[in-house]
């Protein structure tokens, strides 16, 4: 039996035996029929999802240091317009780019430095860039003193890593007015003005842009550093892209990747690579939803957007560089493209069917880029990028969380064209937000769902596929992961993983439904979680870092092991209890909701002709524990008042056997509520 074998039907012993000392007197006997082999498990069905999200990749992966190194980020979020104080796409969803601090007339991310009698002032001007995808520039005008110093700082992505003795390549384009030729001082400092490396001097700096160029030593290792421009002499200067890389990038890849943490992925032996989204692909306006052509040559010439996560996107790993990062990994790349119906959280628009064919073409495109001759249109680009021979993309999902009739009709138009140029082409769609009649009409090879639930619902799901009708399409798992109250808004925990794990098993166990699955999400900054309307975000990462450092949750050692002991079929293996007595199925009741706002009131707990519970919020809910939400009482009602997730739980966890009724009502939102026992 492989080691692979062993170690499953180990954790099924384990929850065996939490079951067994819970009674005491029963015993479990597994029973494994080596002679009876299950279906065949998919080779590459550990794979990851790789999204824009959490900083994962900008400021995360990425290897770029420096956070707004075009001066971009005060340029309004495209396609929402500016209506009672905020920044609302054409359905009135909020963008985020003022609720996180973002205003058009400030620099995000950088600060003025002056002291002494040194001064000097800084200002974005939004027309004059280097390119004109990056066209806003900064703009100082410095007086340097005797006895003190003007300059800027820039704070990175919640402090610059730097360590100790490692170099870092340094870039930025500088233009002077007037007779301002320099010097430019340029080092990496800490909060206090401490040096942290070398310095780089800049000077011949003329009335038109050039790039100029120095590496930075570290002389001690900081995960808050700052990067700080010092002006040397009395004028005018603009900045543009201000770039610091670290001169070891993973695979020593030129716009590369931050290498301990593309390492860390590299470990889980992923199969294929799900990327650039999630809600990235659809975003909040049309003209946010990723579009692959903006995200491809010189990165001084990739226009930037504002992304679906309340942070704008630099596309700096764009395209090209998940391909590559996919080709090494050894993982088949699968692009998810944008289906044209923006994201259905941030009250959805959809591109008009007439208005289709630059949606179904930018899909059509992407394969040509990723796998057409070196000749060819977008292949050429491919080409001249470094890389003439194709990557392989056979795997394309179109469109991600999408739903209804809306979706079906344009997911069909996309995919027509898509099978009748490129039959080998496998295609994916999501049903986790809609139904299979939404989609009756609709040809895909392998279905897509979603599962974000509690600890307790994967370990009860060992079984879930063993009744599929496997005359529907195989599925892949595309976004999986516990996310509950003690498990999702802290860094993971044993119990979230090995839940996990009984799912996974059980996914094996039907390798032939179940062909691929991926945990979601993939990384974060533990600084800059993703909130979701101001409240913590109902899940968490697998893998977390810092400036200098990143580290895996159980989850991810968990999917790392079942990664790397991939079997290529299953066993017939039976659990059994023979003094197993009756399930006792018992607990508290509860209320909530996912992603609304809602009322409860004359909530009843009956057994047996007694009343176990009855509510009585004339005054307050003496006894209920919350888990997220804003929870209040008013007039005799429950009231769960803040759009998203909220739970609110009541009883013993010995209740059984009992009648729960109540009243409920939706108060926000188009998901209802949910009544929990």
């Amino acid at each position: 039996m492989s080691p692979a074998r062993n170690l499953k039907i180990g954790i099924i012993s384990f929850f065996a035996c939490g079951c067994l000392l819970a009674s005491g007197t029963e015993s479990a006997v597994i029973a494994v029929n080596g002679a009876k082999a299950g279906p065949e498990i998919n080779p590459r069905m550990y794979g990851i999802f790789l999204e824009e999200i959490n900083h994962g990749v900008d400021g995360g992966l990425y290897g770029e240091l420096v956070r707004n190194r075009g001066f971009e980020d005060s340029r309004p979020p495209e396609g929402y317009t500016f209506q009672n104080g905020k920044w609302r796409n054409p359905s009135g969803f909020d963008s985020g780019f003022t609720r996180y601090g973002y205003t058009t007339n400030g620099v995000p991310f950088w600060s003025l430095i002056q002291s002494g009698a040194a001064h000097g002032t800084m200002n974005v001007e939004t027309t004059g860039g280097i390119t004109p995808e990056s066209s806003y520039c900064l703009r100082i005008d410095a007086e340097p003193g005797a006895d003190g110093r003007v300059g800027v700082a820039n704070e990175g992505f919640f402090g610059i890593g730097v360590r100790q003795g490692e170099q870092y390549k340094l870039s930025l384009h500088a233009r002077g007015g007037e007779d301002f030729t320099g010097p430019l001082t340029v080092r990496l400092e800490d909060a206090s003005g401490a040096a942290l490396s070398d310095e780089v001097k800049i000077s011949g700096i003329g009335e038109t842009w050039q790039k100029f160029e120095g590496v930075l030593t570290g002389s001690k290792t900081d995960a808050k550093a700052r990067l700080v421009i010092e002006v040397g002499a009395k004028g005018k200067v603009w900045l543009d892209f201000v770039s610091l890389f670290p001169a070891k990038t993973w695979k020593d890849r030129a716009n590369g990747l931050r290498p301990d943490i593309a390492e860390m992925i590299a470990g889980l032996q992923p199969g294929f690579v799900r990327f650039p989204g999630g809600c990235v692909v659809e975003a909040g306006t049309v003209e946010t939803a990723y579009n692959w052509k903006l995200t491809v040559g010189p990165v001084e010439k990739r226009q930037e957007r504002w992304g679906p996560w309340n942070y704008r996107r630099t596309q700096g790993m764009g395209l090209f560089e998940y391909l590559q990062f996919c080709e090494d990994l050894g993982a088949a790349p699968l692009y998810v493209g944008f289906a044209g119906q923006t994201c259905i959280f941030r009250r959805p628009q959809l591109v008009p069917m007439d208005d289709m064919g630059w949606v179904r073409d930018n899909i059509m495109d992407v394969v040509d880029y990723a796998d057409g001759a070196a000749s060819s249109k977008w292949g050429t680009l491919r080409a001249e990028a470094g890389h003439p021979a194709p990557f392989n993309l056979k795997l394309l999902e179109i469109g991600n969380e999408n739903q209804g009739p809306q979706f079906e009709q344009r997911y069909n138009f996309i995919h027509e064209t898509v099978k009748t140029n490129y039959p080998d082409v496998t295609c994916l769609a999501d049903l986790s937000w809609t139904s299979r009649d939404s989609m009756k009409d609709a040809q895909f090879d392998i279905e897509d769902a979603h599962y974000y639930e509690t600890p307790r619902w994967f370990s009860t799901r060992f079984n879930e596929y063993d009744e599929r009708d496997r005359k529907l399409p195989p599925l892949y798992l595309g976004e999986l992961a516990v996310t509950s109250g003690d498990a999702g808004n802290l860094r993971g925990n044993l119990r979230a993983s090995l839940a996990e794990g009984i799912f996974l098993m059980g996914c094996e166990r039907n390798g032939d439904v179940v062909r691929m699955v991926s945990y979601a999400p993939l990384l974060a900054n533990v600084e800059g979680r993703t909130e979701l309307t101001g409240a913590p975000p109902p899940w968490h990462a697998m893998i977390y870092f810092d400036g200098t450092h990143v580290f895996g949750t159980t989850s991810y050692y968990l999917w790392k092991t079942f990664g790397a002991n991939r079997p290529a079929h299953t066993v017939q293996t039976d659990v059994s209890f023979p003094d197993a007595k009756p399930m006792l199925v018992s607990g508290q009741i509860g209320v909530g909701t996912w992603a609304d706002t809602a009322e409860f009131k004359d909530i009843k707990v009956e057994k047996g002709g007694q009343t176990l519970f009855q509510s009585d919020f004339s005054t307050n809910a003496a006894g209920w524990e919350t888990d997220n939400g804003r929870w209040s009482v008013t007039n005799g009602v429950y009231r769960q008042g803040r759009r998203g997730q909220g739970f609110s739980y009541f009883g013993n966890e010995d209740w059984s056997d009992y009648t729960l009724t109540m009243k409920a009502k939706n108060t926000g939102g188009a998901e209802g509520f949910l009544i929990i026992f």
